[in-house]
């Protein structure tokens, strides 16, 4: 196992820019929104999962499902468990607002080479990131997305599943500011949820338009799918777009309701 030091946010984990050459050419009809993020929301806002169903879920998710994993590489980095440090690094920089120094909490890393290894470091755990990269070849890719033109994207699907645990429930809608203004106050990704919100807000990466999913509003876990940038699934008026026999198969595995958001950086 290796380990290292993280620094991490909502955003941990970024996938480098897959093909970008093809994404700059591109005609962009859609928002201008970057890079796609899909998520399984838990709709028990106090749900946490057994260390044991999250080592299940990832080789459910290569066995069943047909992820191939991708590891080695320096946005692909395989199976990374991560946790707070308690640590802080420090900017260079203030706050432009209130001249304060500005933090950003360390997180430790740890790469594993199997599956079975991930509930030791979990367990007993409230706050964590276990993440996979690989891609979906094919017929066997769980979601169909289209690039900014609207034209399927043919080449294979890169991507970094992530299993979210925090300690308390924050918010899991998202709005982007490409969608236009927040009219709605809709929280942040991933703030505290100081009141309890029942529904999940989200934008229509296409149109911006607001789509609202019951039980998405606040939630301790949920699971990312993050494929490359200027890359979306076609949407209309819900968020289901992801194989619906991963879904099930996620919710058999962690025996909880999940229900299906976004969000993007």
């Amino acid at each position: 196992m290796l380990h290292s030091t993280w620094e991490a946010d909502s955003n941990a984990g970024k996938i480098l820019s897959q093909h970008k050459s093809s994404f700059e050419d591109a005609h962009r009809n859609a928002s201008s929104m970057e890079q796609y993020i899909h998520t399984l929301i838990s709709t028990d806002s106090e749900f946490a999962p057994e260390s044991g169903q999250v080592a299940s879920f990832f080789g459910e998710l290569v066995s069943q499902f047909k992820f191939s994993p991708i590891s080695g590489q320096r946005f692909l980095p395989g199976l990374v468990v991560a946790k707070p440090s308690g640590r802080l690094r420090w900017a260079t920089g203030t706050d432009p607002m209130t001249g304060a120094k500005i933090s950003r909490p360390e997180w430790d890393r740890v790469n594993l080479e199997r599956f079975e290894d991930i509930p030791a470091l979990i367990e007993g755990s409230n706050h964590y990131t276990v993440a996979q990269s690989g891609q979906w070849v094919g017929k066997d890719r769980p979601v169909t997305l289209l690039k900014t033109d609207g034209v399927p994207f043919e080449e294979n699907y890169i991507c970094i599943a992530r299993c979210e645990l925090r300690p308390e429930a924050v918010s899991t809608s998202a709005w982007d500011v490409e969608a236009g203004p927040n009219t709605r106050d809709v929280p942040t990704f991933g703030s505290v949820c100081k009141n309890p919100i029942r529904n999940g807000t989200f934008p229509n990466p296409w149109t911006g338009d607001v789509i609202e999913v019951a039980d998405a509003g606040c939630a301790r876990f949920w699971i990312e799918f993050e494929f490359g940038r200027f890359i979306y699934p076609k949407v209309t008026d819900s968020l289901e777009v992801m194989s619906p026999e991963i879904v099930l198969g996620a919710e058999r595995c962690f025996r909880t309701k999940l229900v299906q958001g976004c969000r993007f950086w």
